[in-house]
């Protein structure tokens, strides 16, 4: 009794102990609370139907899983548990059309054909993947063999019961499916080793056309045999099994594929095969065939907006999904999903504003349109009688940046109800209502003149209050003058603004444009020079001034972007550019701008991941500016970087205390750790080498050394990358031991930082949260709550840490806003 009554305290203990930590999250904290039986009913929603419009104040009657009844005022009978939906937005459940969640396993590429392996073999319902996917509002899902050859393996159509038995994943009535793929991936260019054929399209091509020949002399074999036509029966080959199945469409066939010429070869093969093409998987370049597409009846399943990321994606564009859609194509939108939460519904939304869906046509693309191109558009996909009860109820409109998922439900049992660990529910935004969408009307340029004036808009200087009808005088290249009552100088070309919005140009906070094109072509990445220490190298000197990235950035209102090097501890110095320009010095707007440190075991920035920037914020970070007016960022008001609207350190322990308990106290920044020897080594050698030039001049000139001293007097900013708590202690005592004017960039648990950050004044740059492909939005650990990149902004806003935005990237800059 004893021991049991010791081992009650130590569980006591550590439970009174965690509440005065962080926030966080065990798998105990993922079980619901809401029991349903697969019998409820919801109440009083806003309902989204995805096929007839928008129902308010309604209910929906879930019986044994299914949906029976939708109306107003519905009785639930006896025993079935009420779900209060009012002021919320129920919606279908997201189904993806391609992801690699919950599997356990994703490529078998040894051979060019492996259908024989099946993603069901490896599902994994308990993977944090599964349960991330919840709690971004997804039901649903095609599991799928990756694309390292041209005939992968049997795929799978599940829901992502969490926590269940792996065979209660699949959809019993839902086709089989099978992974075709075309392209980079099966024929292996970025490998140097490979000897697999093919190597060649031709070579892909060909593999099918034998495949299914073979296939067809194995059904052949086994119609003789049963016959009678042949005694003895053939040698039964799996692979050969499930090829003669695609050709008889028991099995469907989902393809991998970019450029359109691929494409149209893979529709024009399952017509002269007869096999079933349930859609053209990532599909960048559909819209270059639409026609042909809708034509032979071929669905895409697609990313909407990222590009450029290899050169059979550098045509993608954010209008295909509007442009095949016009044609009579079914679209669908997928993640290519991995790990993290996932904003597939704010890609859905973006079709509204790149061609123009409407909010149920958009919807469509994320819910229906798959359900249709996976087979199960019979049971999924939309809310009607007689379908699964497979829902997201969420605070507000799911195409909305403001929304969040709050419950999730799979044939009416709840799989996720949301839990507010870090306390913002009752501070954020929400909409129950999308804005209504405007008419686009083309603006014409304005003639050329030395001033220019905008009139009538709404503009917002973001260093004042926004100005309703307000006027910005623009006068050879500057503004002059911003209000409402504002005298134009004499010729000044007017810019009629009404209906618009005028904000300062978006600036990126870090960036690899114009160093790195298309990150698979080697001789299109200039950003990675070999060697650790390269403190001189001059990322101006590499910019590409043919890029495609600037007019991207550009047309979505990004005017300044900071670029830097990557790769070793001391990579080089970064500049701020323009991104208009005809050379590298209309390009340039501020040469080696920031040094670029690299705290050990914390690398650059990852150039895949889709990100985007705060604009003002970044702007002081680097020292430009960043409002309309011209109001100095870089005075006395913001005073080191800490503003004196800003909480003190008192303010902040007591909110900690409202977060759950109080952060433990800050270690001395005398005790920190600093990085890197090495790169302290090199810094004390620069600090020395300084000392000596001003004794003596004519001591030997170092060009790594010389390059560095701006650095070392505060003249400018030294950027440093350290993403976890440890290396960001790091690059706080590095910075402090050498007095830098230092930003920490790609900072994701700068909030276990917060009262260090804090007392340094050292402002940070944030990966911030809400993309939707491959590992988006993953926590760093996975104890961390879920919600963590959502709530690290407002954390850090609220204790008055300056921080901006950042990419890493160069293609998805323009995805900023």
């Amino acid at each position: 009794m004893r021991s049991l009554t010791l081992l009650a305290l130590i569980v006591v203990g550590s439970q009174a102990f965690a509440q005065t930590a962080f926030p966080f999250e065990t798998e105990a904290d993922r079980k619901v609370t809401t029991v349903t039986n697969r019998n409820c009913l919801i109440q009083c929603g806003r309902i989204l139907t995805a096929v007839n419009g928008t129902l308010e104040n309604h209910d929906i009657l879930v019986e044994n899983g299914k949906i029976t009844k939708i109306g107003r005022n519905l009785k639930a009978p006896d025993g079935f548990v009420i779900i209060n939906a009012k002021n919320k937005v129920v919606a279908p459940g997201i189904v993806d059309g391609h992801s690699h969640r919950a599997s356990d396993g994703t490529n078998e590429g040894a051979d060019s054909i492996t259908n024989e392996v099946r993603i069901r073999d490896v599902l994994n319902l308990s993977a944090l993947n599964a349960w991330q996917a919840l709690a971004s509002g997804h039901t649903t899902a095609l599991l799928l063999h990756g694309s390292a050859n041209p005939v992968g393996g049997e795929s799978v159509v599940v829901k992502y019961k969490y926590g269940r038995a792996n065979e209660t994943a699949p959809i019993p009535d839902a086709p089989r499916m099978v992974k075709f793929a075309l392209g980079e991936n099966v024929t292996q260019k970025s490998s140097d080793t490979s000897t697999r054929f093919p190597r060649t399209r031709m070579g892909v091509e060909a593999v099918y056309r034998r495949a299914f020949n073979d296939a067809k002399l194995y059904v052949q074999k086994w119609e003789d045999f049963k016959s009678g036509k042949t005694t003895r029966p053939p040698r039964k080959d799996l692979r050969l099994e499930t090829l003669a199945d695609i050709l008889k469409q028991k099995v469907w066939v989902q393809c991998h594929s970019y450029r359109s010429d691929e494409m149209l070869m893979m529709a024009r093969l399952s017509k002269e095969f007869g096999f079933k093409l349930g859609a053209l998987q990532h599909g960048l370049e559909a819209y270059k065939i639409a026609p042909e597409l809708a034509e032979l009846g071929v669905s895409v399943s697609i990313f909407v907006d990222s590009w450029s990321f290899k050169q059979e994606g550098y045509d993608g564009i954010p209008w295909n999904a509007w442009i095949c859609h016009k044609a009579g194509v079914n679209v669908s939108i997928n993640t290519d999903g991995l790990a993290g939460t996932t904003a597939l519904n704010i890609d859905a939304a973006k079709t509204m504003r790149f061609g123009g869906m409407n909010e149920q046509e958009a919807l469509q693309t994320i819910t229906l349109n798959t359900a249709k191109l996976l087979g199960v558009s019979h049971r999924l996909g939309s809310i009607e009688v007689g379908k699964d009860a497979d829902l997201g109820i969420w605070d507000g409109h799911p195409l909305s940046v403001y929304a969040k998922c709050a419950m999730t439900m799979i044939e009416g049992e709840v799989f996720f109800e949301r839990r507010d660990a870090f306390g913002v529910d009752k501070i954020s935004s929400s909409k129950m209502n999308l804005d209504a969408q405007k008419s686009k009307t083309e603006a014409k340029m304005p003639a050329k003149s030395r001033s220019y004036a905008i009139v009538g808009a709404t503009v917002h200087p973001v260093s004042g209050p926004v100005l309703s009808d307000g006027t910005v005088v623009i006068k050879d290249g500057k503004i002059v003058e911003v209000g409402r009552s504002v005298s134009l100088p004499s010729g000044t070309t007017t810019i009629n603004g009404r209906g618009m919005h005028v904000y300062p140009g978006f600036i990126e906070g870090y960036s690899s444009m114009g160093l790195q094109e298309i990150g698979s072509v080697r001789q299109m990445v200039d950003n990675a020079e070999l060697g650790s220490h390269q403190p001189d190298l001059d990322a101006m000197t590499a910019l590409w001034v043919e890029s495609t990235h600037y007019a991207t950035a550009r047309y979505n209102g990004i005017t300044n972007v900071f670029v830097a090097p990557s790769g070793g501890s001391v990579p080089g110095q970064g500049a701020l550019i323009n991104t208009d320009g005809y050379t590298t010095e209309q390009l340039g707007f501020l040469r080696k701008a920031g040094l670029v440190v690299n705290v050990s075991g914390g690398g650059s920035p990852s150039f895949e991941i889709d990100l985007c920037c705060d604009l003002v914020d970044s702007s002081i970070l680097l020292g430009v500016g960043g409002a309309i007016g011209g109001h100095d960022h870089n005075g006395a008001k913001h005073n080191g970087w800490l503003g004196d609207d800003h909480l003190s350190l008192e303010e902040l322990e007591r909110y900690y205390d409202l977060l759950g308990g109080k952060r433990p106290p800050q270690s001395d920044s005398t005790a920190l750790p600093t990085g890197d020897p090495s790169v302290s080594r090199l810094f004390d050698k620069a600090v020395e080498y300084m000392r000596d030039r001003k004794v003596d001049p004519k001591t030997a000139f170092d060009p790594a050394l010389e390059a560095m001293i701006p650095y070392l007097k505060r003249e400018k900013v030294v950027v440093i990358n350290a993403r976890r708590s440890s290396q960001i202690r790091a690059a706080v005592g590095f910075a402090q031991k050498y007095k830098l004017r230092a930003v920490i960039a790609g900072a994701n648990e700068a909030w276990r930082e917060i009262p260090l950050l804090k007392s340094s004044g050292i402002p940070v740059l944030l990966n911030p949260a809400g993309k939707s492909l491959l590992g988006a939005n993953t926590t760093d650990n996975p104890w961390d709550p879920y919600d963590t990149p959502y709530a690290v902004p407002g954390l850090l806003a609220k204790a008055g840490i300056k921080f901006g935005f950042m990419s890493g990237g160069g293609a998805d800059v323009m995805n900023l806003a």
